[in-house]
């Protein structure tokens, strides 16, 4: 499921704090902006485009403020969160310049940690490409790059705090 902040900013006016809470008890990823632009074309829709980073990354994009859950597909078997182009993914995010098997994330006692599956243009946590199949802890406000896109990692109450913050 994705929806926009402006969404949750409405719901959580709506329902309030407590209610607000016990509906979302995931951590989610936010579109926060461009993270590099695509280079070269690509002759296939099953290729992943290569991007490179962009000058600036504030750019306006379509999913701009999109949110993603961080939660298992409905009716997936167990194991860490896939994220990815292909519908097969658990957050499957349908843009070329990520991969059709990008990422994964694995909820450990010491927190939340993301692994990059070997993907064409890396995942970024921060500003440094994390190595392949090496899982690396993030925090709450993590920005991670995937494509050209930058997206910000919040865990269920960050996501609270972050959307209450942006309610006047």
């Amino acid at each position: 499921m994705s929806d926009y902040l402006k969404d949750y900013q409405a719901e959580l006016r709506k329902v309030g704090d407590v209610v607000f809470k016990s509906r979302h008890r995931s951590p989610v990823l936010i579109v926060v902006g461009k993270a590099a632009e695509l280079v070269g074309e690509s002759n296939s829709v099953d290729k992943t485009m290569v991007a490179s980073p962009a000058p600036d990354g504030r750019h306006a994009v379509a999913l701009l403020n999109r949110v993603f859950h961080v939660t298992k597909a409905p009716h997936a078997p167990r194991g860490p969160v896939r994220l990815g182009r292909s519908g097969e993914n658990d957050i499957p995010i349908p843009e070329y310049s990520i991969s059709k098997n990008q990422c994964y994330f694995e909820f450990e006692p010491e927190g939340v940690k993301i692994t990059d599956c070997g993907s064409t243009n890396g995942t970024i946590v921060g500003d440094k490409p994390i190595a392949p199949a090496e899982p690396t802890l993030i925090q709450d406000g993590a920005r991670i790059a995937l494509g050209r896109f930058a997206f910000e990692f919040r865990t269920a109450l960050g996501f609270h705090a972050y959307v209450k913050s942006l309610n006047p």
